[in-house]
């Protein structure tokens, strides 16, 4: 799962209304990280980040799934 697919489960669950939102507040990014991402994968450290909040606010099945995606993010992408 990339963090673009990611971000459609958020955004299909009505967590966020946009990329700029997503990007800010749930990746603690500026508000065009994703656009200047573009395809990459945001980076492990910005999903680690996402993993934790998720965690910690006990949305669980969306914290696994961040978590899928740090473990078999291609290295050129860590």
């Amino acid at each position: 799962m990339t963090d673009i697919s990611i971000y459609r489960l958020f955004r299909l669950r009505s967590l966020t209304s946009s990329m700029r939102h997503f990007s800010s507040h749930w990746l603690g990014c500026a508000e065009n990280y994703m656009a200047l991402r573009g395809e990459r994968e945001a980076s492990s450290s910005v999903l680690i980040g996402l993993f934790q909040k998720l965690w910690s606010q006990g949305r669980l099945l969306l914290a696994i799934s961040v978590g899928w995606t740090i473990l078999w993010m291609p290295e050129a992408d860590r």
